[in-house]
């Protein structure tokens, strides 16, 4: 079957979840490294992960994707605008990058880039808006480099290895995208 490519970028594309993507988040959501990133704390069946993704993928206010790499098409991640508000024009963005050995390559980066187009482009919303915990720099970075702005802080928003942890919110508009972007 050919590749369905919904969103493109240079090294990743976006497209709609399948069945199969259940054994990658499986994989990852149960991956030590991935988990600690992700703050989960129970492991998952993967029963559990293919109703979580129903439930995904059912909801109205939800898009997800499966992140792939252009090169051979391999399945990557997943990334998603959850909560989508339609009346204030805003929804929560998520990405996770489900194995290790594919991160520091620019894929997370750039399907941010991808996202973050596609919810101002296609969507039409105003606000896109994320959580993130501050010791983790490299997200931080890479969300700024995609046009987000810290707008605060949550203190003490997370219990995790023995102590709290604050979480930045970071959000960027519709307005700052078009200031920056070439689009």
């Amino acid at each position: 079957m050919t590749a369905v490519k919904f969103y493109q970028g240079k090294k990743v594309y976006l497209r709609p979840v399948e069945q199969e993507d259940a054994e990658l988040v499986y994989a990852g959501k149960n991956d030590p490294q991935v988990r600690e990133t992700l703050f989960l704390f129970a492991p998952m069946t993967l029963e559990q992960v293919r109703a979580e993704l129903n439930a995904w993928t059912g909801s109205k206010e939800t898009v997800l994707f499966t992140i792939c790499r252009q090169e051979d098409q391999q399945p990557v991640g997943q990334t998603a605008l959850v909560r989508i508000d339609l009346v204030s024009r805003a929804a929560v963005f998520f990405i996770a990058i489900y194995n290790p050995a594919f991160w520091s390559q620019g894929f997370a980066g750039e399907a941010t880039q991808l996202m973050v187009d596609y919810a101002f482009n296609v969507l039409n919303l105003n606000r896109i808006q994320l959580h993130v915990c501050c010791d983790n720099d490299h997200a931080v970075k890479a969300y700024q480099r995609a046009g987000f702005r810290v707008e605060g802080t949550l203190r003490q928003a997370m219990y995790h290895h023995n102590r709290y942890c604050d979480f930045y919110v970071m959000a960027v508009l519709r307005e700052e995208y078009y200031q920056t972007s070439d689009v």
